[in-house]
């Protein structure tokens, strides 16, 4: 659950900095003309991909009865942590206006913080997968 709405999380700040990025000009340009600008969002999009591969494969483990706590615990660490990663650069791409509560990236950061925290901080997931390993 945790690790499907991070996801879903992720997906939609990616969404919204094109969004916002083919509207917004500097210097005469679209900001998504900026090689940096395409560079960070490609990026962005990479880490979604992942995590929804991640998640699915965790969702298919779970419906199969099959899902261990430490499997549980890799995908709800690295889908939090990526939506954590990009939404945090999705509002770097809206400068000034990603703190402002009109823009949908900014609740969005406000609102991911928690995922990281409840279900089990980060912290405590990688204590999971370390034992899980032996460790």
């Amino acid at each position: 659950g945790i690790a499907f709405g991070a996801y879903a999380q992720a997906k939609a700040a990616v969404r919204f900095a094109k969004e916002y990025v083919q509207e917004r000009t500097v210097f005469g340009k679209p900001v998504a003309s900026f090689q940096n600008t395409k560079f960070e969002l490609a990026a962005c999009q990479a880490e979604v991909d992942a995590a929804e591969a991640v998640a699915d494969r965790a969702l298919e483990a779970l419906d199969a009865g099959e899902l261990t706590p430490a499997e549980a615990a890799s995908a709800k660490l690295f889908c939090t942590e990526v939506a954590h990663r990009v939404i945090d650069r999705c509002l770097q791409l809206h400068g000034g206006y990603g703190f402002m509560n009109e823009y949908p990236i900014a609740r969005l950061y406000a609102d991911n913080r928690v995922n990281r925290i409840y279900g089990g901080t980060s912290e405590i997931m990688k204590s999971i997968i370390a034992k899980d390993m032996g460790l």
